[in-house]
């Protein structure tokens, strides 16, 4: 086993003895649609982003004011309301969503400043 500091092998000793311990893969959702029916998804019911990103807060909130907006604008139309949300809001989730990977390292500057500004709210 590689030599990786800290407490690391202590711990692993104690995972693989312990009779309890519980482990799974963390995994990323990512759908083609957030609404069926009269029912839309918002924040990570809809589009989690990764717990290593940090973004999760913002999604939901910014997603939670443009689902808002645009179901005023429809007019009452929920279909109407639910695609120019879904319209709106998309690229700036995939933006987002692609910030962290199990592959990649830290997201480069120029990744961040892209995910930052590819949504403006009125």
């Amino acid at each position: 086993m590689w030599d990786t500091g800290w407490e690391t092998q202590r711990l692993l000793k104690a995972m693989w003895a312990a009779p309890d311990f519980y482990f799974d893969m963390m995994s990323q959702v990512k759908m083609d649609s957030w609404s069926n029916g009269r029912v839309s998804l918002v924040g990570d019911a809809g589009y989690a982003a990764s717990p290593l990103s940090g973004q999760g807060t913002s999604l939901a909130l910014v997603g939670a004011y443009v689902l808002a907006a645009e179901l005023k604008a429809a007019g009452g139309d929920h279909q109407a309301g639910f695609a120019a949300y879904e319209s709106k809001l998309r690229y700036f989730v995939e933006q987002n969503q692609g910030l962290v990977s199990a592959a990649d390292g830290p997201p480069a500057p120029e990744v961040l400043a892209a995910a930052a500004t590819s949504l403006t709210l009125d």
